[in-house]
């Protein structure tokens, strides 16, 4: 009589080793290099809003709420290369919606996130409208968008006061809001910094280089670019609360069209997809149609006319050349 061995058991699928991140002594020292940089850029912005007078300082609180709206416009335009036009529509929103529901009662500490979270409300519809599209038709898009809301903004008198604009109760302080100025302009960099290194911002390069492969190997192209266009309409808006706060007057005409495709020229100029770009942008920009007096239009013929030029000799902006003319520079002085 024949016995059967009785079957052996399966033996358990091996444990996966688990997937550690590592991080090298010099990556943590670059990473806490570029984060004291940023936090020192923050001390200097305070500086430079408590130390400036007349419109000098005006020049500075622009060029403060511009880097913390560009950085938002840095996701969308700079890592994943969409040229989108309808930030200025987003800081505006946030200007006039934390006017109107402090004028309706609320306390600062809700009027401004609530304000933020509305404005980002509109850039999801805006997301869900136009990430599917590409190029200069989303730059269409998000221009007619931007040109809608001017529109609002410049009819809605009830609501914004007109075209002459409306008076904003003050919810904080002038030493607080110049504290969260500073403060947000640092964070504001520290949070584009870890999103740029984390998977998002991957995914966000790879449908700036090459949208159909990224979508080809499994990125979801629509819904990361819907994710950046909210999370940018966020730091407009945010921008835009803190404008409002500082300036006490908000008006159709600071937040045209005009301001959306200034922007625009400044991420494009500055490098996109650097971490300063939004601070180099904002001060070239502004340089040229603050400070220096062109006379009327001139100072937009001048700043199209760089735009052409960088374009054209540094396609990766004037912190990309300044990049590539180090790393040329570096081997010579080290063997020199």
């Amino acid at each position: 009589m024949h016995t059967t061995a009785p079957p052996a058991e399966a033996s358990a699928p091996a444990a996966k080793p688990e997937r550690r991140i590592r991080v090298t002594p010099n990556a943590a020292a670059r990473h806490g290099g570029v984060l004291a940089g940023i936090v020192a850029l923050g001390i200097l912005a305070h500086s430079l809003l408590t130390g400036l007078e007349g419109e000098q300082a005006q020049v500075a609180l622009l060029a403060v709420v511009w880097t913390i709206a560009l950085t938002g416009l840095n996701l969308v335009q700079g890592l994943g290369g969409y040229p989108s036009l309808a930030h200025a529509a987003f800081y505006g929103g946030g200007a006039y919606l934390s006017a109107i529901f402090l004028e309706k009662g609320m306390p600062m500490s809700l009027a401004a996130p609530l304000a933020v979270v509305v404005t980002m409300l509109g850039g999801l519809v805006v997301a869900l409208v136009f990430s599917r599209t590409r190029g200069q038709y989303f730059a269409i898009g998000t221009l007619f968008f931007t040109a809608v809301m001017t529109l609002v903004f410049t009819n809605a008198a009830e609501w914004t006061g007109g075209p002459l604009g409306r008076p904003v109760d003050l919810g904080y302080s002038l030493d607080q809001t110049l504290v969260l100025l500073a403060a947000s302009l640092s964070v504001g960099l520290a949070l584009f910094y870890a999103m740029s290194l984390s998977r998002f911002g991957a995914r966000l390069r790879a449908i700036r280089e090459d949208e159909d492969l990224a979508q080809h190997v499994g990125v979801p192209t629509a819904r990361v670019k819907l994710m950046a266009i909210v999370i940018s309409s966020g730091f407009g808006a945010w921008a835009g609360v803190l404008f409002a706060q500082y300036n006490g007057v908000v008006a159709p005409s600071q937040f045209t069209y005009a301001q959306s495709f200034l922007m625009f020229v400044a991420i494009g100029l500055a490098g996109y997809g650097r971490l300063l770009a939004p601070v180099v942008g904002s001060a070239v920009v502004l340089s040229l149609t603050q400070l220096i007096d062109l006379g009327p239009g001139v100072s937009q013929i001048v700043l199209g006319v760089l735009f052409i030029v960088v374009t054209l000799v540094v396609p990766n902006g004037i912190l990309g050349g300044l990049a590539a003319l180090w790393r040329r520079l570096r081997p010579k002085e080290a063997t020199s």
